[in-house]
């Protein structure tokens, strides 16, 4: 019998949270390229340089030496890096992120 009054007792409190948390949660806004770069990138990859391989950094030059031109490239690249770089799974990261992140980077460095 305790059970069933604690039980009683404490299912409109939950429901009271459940509600608050329904209306106050808001909805996720898209990330921007420069956001999803901090969040994904900036690590190891500070101001477009490339602290694994100094010599491979992200600015344009570099970039189209290493046959890196466009948005697709590097999403690529991303998606099945060289060695020293984390890979980026569809699941981790999805394509439209993915290209945004592209285009901040050919924008940007």
């Amino acid at each position: 019998m305790k059970e069933e009054l604690l039980s009683a007792a404490s299912k409109p409190a939950f429901a009271a949270v459940e509600e608050t948390a329904r209306v106050a949660t808001p909805v996720a806004e898209p990330k921007d390229g420069q956001a999803l770069f901090q969040q994904h990138c900036a690590v190891c990859h500070p101001g477009g340089g490339n602290i694994i391989n100094p010599d491979k950094g992200l600015d344009g030059k570099t970039l189209a030496a290493n046959g890196i031109v466009t948005a697709g490239d590097i999403v690529s690249l991303m998606r099945e890096p060289r060695p020293g770089m984390s890979a980026f799974s569809k699941e981790l990261l999805s394509d439209r992120d993915a290209g945004r992140i592209a285009e901040y980077i050919l924008q940007t460095f």
